[in-house]
């Protein structure tokens, strides 16, 4: 397996997660936030959507460019956008090549210096990171029976 499909089926793993554990969360959770700077719950799971694709085009064009997120109302617009986003992101990566990941990045970035494939790196760990939270936030608005987070 090359280290692009290594990277690309991990990430699908989780990213399959967070299309599940949705299904466990209603409309009128949308805009919950568990502190007042908190990100909502709708714009948390758009953060972790959006970015993937940023991360993984970086690999190919070096700049970090944020995603244009969609506006959203429902539990349901949510999931398509989140959607969109995956396929998205699976088209970025089934442009990149392995010997692309070897190359050296010009990442300005602190921690991300070195081999192009810290970008891929630093997506995965974006995304567990928040979807750590968005577990969080799904057990306090009542969500029971969750995903396994694999």
């Amino acid at each position: 397996m090359s280290k692009t499909a290594y990277w690309k089926d991990n990430w699908l793993h989780h990213r399959n997660v967070l299309i599940n554990l949705l299904d466990h969360i209603e409309d009128e959770h949308l805009d919950f936030k568990p502190w007042e700077d908190a990100m909502t719950l709708r714009d948390l799971v758009l953060h972790i959507a959006g970015s993937n694709d940023m991360f993984v085009n970086m690999v190919k064009t070096e700049t970090m460019s944020a995603p244009d997120l969609p506006e959203v109302h429902t539990m349901g617009d949510l999931k398509k956008a989140v959607q969109h986003f995956t396929e998205q992101t699976i088209q970025a990566f089934d442009t990149i090549t392995d010997e692309e990941l070897a190359l050296q990045n010009e990442a300005k970035i602190p921690g991300m210096q070195g081999k192009k494939e810290l970008y891929l790196q630093a997506m995965y760990d974006h995304e567990l990171h928040h979807k750590g939270q968005l577990f969080l936030y799904a057990r306090l608005v009542g969500a029971t029976d969750l995903p396994f987070f694999r």
